[in-house]
Parts: C-alpha cells; sequence; structure tokens
C-alpha cells in the first residue's frame, strides 16, 4: 500500500511511519515536507492514499487537497492537524476529504482504520466511475445503432408502403374475400412499421443529437404548436387555454417538440370534447410547466411506466399510436436537467409536468450549456 506523507514535520512523519508499521501492514511511504514536493510525488509514483497536513510552508492544506481531489487520479486524501479545528474538518470534507484526524487522538488502530476506510470509499467510488463510462458508452452505442437502422430502413419501407397502396388503387377491386383482407394486412402492416421505425429514428435523434440552448419564449413555440395542431384541434373541437408562459433555457426544437407531444396526447385520449389548459409556476428554481386535460385518466399504478418504450396502456385499435410519445419527452426533460411526471385518476382527466431552467443570462447559462 503507497503511502504519501505530506507534512513539514519530521517528528510526525515518523510517528506516523511508526504506528502504520505498528499495525503490520505491508506500505510503502513516500515523504513529503511542503506543498511543492508533495504534487511532485503525487504525479510520479501509484500512490494508494495521502496523509496531508494542515499546516504547510507557505500554503495550508485545505489548498492542496482541493488541487489534489481535482486531479484525474481518485486517491483518497485524509486530513491530518494538530489542532482538531471544526471549521477545518467540516471544511476538508466539503472538498473531498475521506477522512479527518486530529493529531493529538491520533493511535496505531484509529491511523489503520482511516487509511483503510479512506482506500475503500475510493475503490467504490473508481468501481462506480468505469461502471458509468461503460453504461454512457453502451448507450450511445445503442442510440447511435437505432439511428442508423431507423435511417437506413426509412426509405425501402417506404417504398414497400408506396407499392402495396398503388396495387390496392389499382387492383383492390379486382380481389376478394382472403385476398383483398390480406392486402389490407399488408398496407396496414406497412403503414404502422413505418410509424414505429419514425417514432424510433424520433427517439434516437433526441438522445444523439446534441442540443442547442438559447432563451425560448415558451409562448412562442405554443402559437407555433397550436397552428401546426390546428387540424387536430378543429376536428375535436379542443378548447385550450394557458397561462402567461415564460422565456426558458434550452433547446427549442426539442421543447416544441415536447409541448406538441403532450398537447396532441392530451386532445387523444378525451372522449368527450378535450379541454385542456396549460400553466405556468415557479418551484425549487425552476419552471414548472403543467398540461391538463379532462381525459380518460391513469390509474396511479401506471404513472411511471408510461414513460417506457413501446409502453401503451390501451389497444391499438381504440387509441392508435406507437408507445414511444411519452418516452420522447422523458428524453427531452432530461436533457434539460428537469423531471416529468403525471398526477391523474381512471375517469379524471391527467396533469402532466415538467420541470425547465429559468431563462438566465449569458454568462449565467455556460454551465448550462456545457452539461447540455
Amino acid at each position: 500500500m503507497h503511502v504519501l506523507i505530506i507534512d513539514d514535520t519530521q517528528a510526525d512523519h515518523d510517528l506516523t511511519v511508526e504506528y502504520l508499521k505498528e499495525t503490520g501492514g505491508d506500505y510503502e511511504f513516500y515523504h513529503a515536507y511542503n506543498a511543492e514536493q508533495g504534487l511532485k510525488l503525487y504525479h510520479q509514483h501509484p500512490i494508494d492514499c495521502v496523509l496531508l497536513d494542515y499546516h504547510l510552508p507557505g500554503r495550508d492544506g485545505l489548498e492542496i487537497l482541493g488541487q489534489l481531489v481535482q486531479e484525474e487520479k481518485v486517491v483518497p486524501v485524509i486530513m491530518m492537524t494538530g489542532e482538531g479545528n471544526e471549521y477545518v474538518a467540516v471544511t476538508a470534507m466539503k472538498l473531498g476529504s475521506q477522512d479527518y484526524i486530529p493529531k493529538r487522538i491520533l493511535t496505531p488502530g484509529a491511523l489503520k482504520r482511516a487509511v483503510e476506510r479512506a482506500i475503500e470509499r475510493s475503490g467504490m467510488i473508481k468501481r462506480m466511475e468505469k461502471y458509468r463510462a461503460e453504461l454512457e458508452t453502451s448507450n450511445h452505442d445503442l442510440e447511435q445503432f437505432a439511428h442508423i437502422v431507423a435511417h437506413d430502413l426509412k426509405s425501402p419501407l417506404r417504398a414497400v408502403t408506396q407499392h402495396l397502396m398503388l396495387i390496392r388503387e389499382r387492383e383492390g377491386d379486382k380481389l376478394e374475400g382472403q385476398s383483398a383482407r390480406s392486402l389490407e394486412f399488408a398496407v396496414e402492416g406497412a403503414t404502422r412499421m413505418r410509424l414505429l421505425i419514425e417514432a424510433l429514428f424520433e427517439y434516437a435523434q433526441v438522445g444523439f443529437s446534441e442540443p442547442v440552448f438559447t432563451r425560448v419564449s415558451l409562448e412562442t413555440l405554443l402559437e407555433q404548436n397550436l397552428h401546426d395542431l390546428g387540424p387536430l384541434i378543429e376536428e375535436r373541437h379542443a378548447r385550450i387555454t394557458h397561462d402567461s408562459l415564460p422565456e426558458v433555457y434550452g433547446d427549442a426544437v426539442l421543447l416544441a417538440q415536447l409541448l406538441q407531444n403532450l398537447i396532441a396526447n392530451a386532445i387523444k385520449y378525451c372522449k368527450e370534447t378535450p379541454e385542456i389548459h396549460i400553466s405556468a409556476t415557479q418551484e425549487d428554481g425552476a419552471w414548472r410547466i403543467g398540461v391538463k386535460d379532462n381525459g380518460i385518466g391513469i390509474a396511479p399504478s401506471q404513472h411511471r411506466q408510461i414513460f417506457g418504450i413501446f409502453r401503451r396502456l390501451h389497444q391499438a385499435d381504440e387509441y392508435p399510436g406507437i408507445g414511444l410519445g411519452l418516452a420522447i419527452c422523458e428524453r427531452i426533460v432530461k436533457r434539460h436537467n428537469g423531471k416529468i411526471g403525471v398526477e391523474s385518476e381512471p375517469g379524471k382527466g391527467a396533469l402532466f409536468y415538467f420541470t425547465l431552467p429559468i431563462a438566465q443570462s449569458e454568462s449565467e447559462s455556460e454551465p448550462m450549456r456545457a452539461y447540455g
């Protein structure tokens, strides 16, 4: 176990080495007596744990701690001080120290336990980082695969659908019985597959493309959505009202898609004249946007599953669809570091809500741009 001791007092080096050797562990020690020596040894050797003194010539240990935890290597640091100051302890832990030990209560057993705990926690962090990186790579590969497959299938499937419809148009009257039914099944199947591939392409595109974050007026997006949904709104005689909607910070294309999906869903899942209200309130430093309808409602036990891929609560002949609309909505909201949910009961309509960052100045918004 490679231990780096950064302390300006030789007696403390000697005591630390004596205590750890006394426990019977197998240690190799590296000794630094100031910050510069410590950082140099840290970079040159495979250090497993750093024992860092708070008082160092010219710089305090908290400053060095900040530098160490920002390095690419994930190495546990234990802060040690002769004073036992509570402020130092709290600050050290906030900065990323794995442990804090006042020298006046130092014993061989306490030091050994602190080093072993620190290394164990560090190992856990390393494993979690590895799993996270592998998961991100896997997700990216899966999204890329879905994107390519959906893109490459669109053209040939479109050709198949067009030829089937052409056959139906030219020869449909000549077919009878099973032949006519088979042709209809083929046309319906090809049409549904086309819709499925387009929805899959849309879902993959949300995760595959990089969002462009700017100040976005939800009021303007809603006007565009109501225009695009005009035929559906007119057909169902839907009544749509809304609060004064704010400016948010996000990707205008994705947010337009999010609003349109939720409004279209609210219209679709309503047996009577759809009445929809879009609300906007502030919650925990973000905007909470709600889309409330008077539709058929959703059982509480199904609130979570409806955001899954290809999860449908109704038969396609009752309410047509692919089962990707809400999954796309959830992905868009996650891309904006927000949350999405639903409040509903059967027969009492539904309120779908999501949160978005409040629009800020360009300088304040830069961290979110990096996140996106």
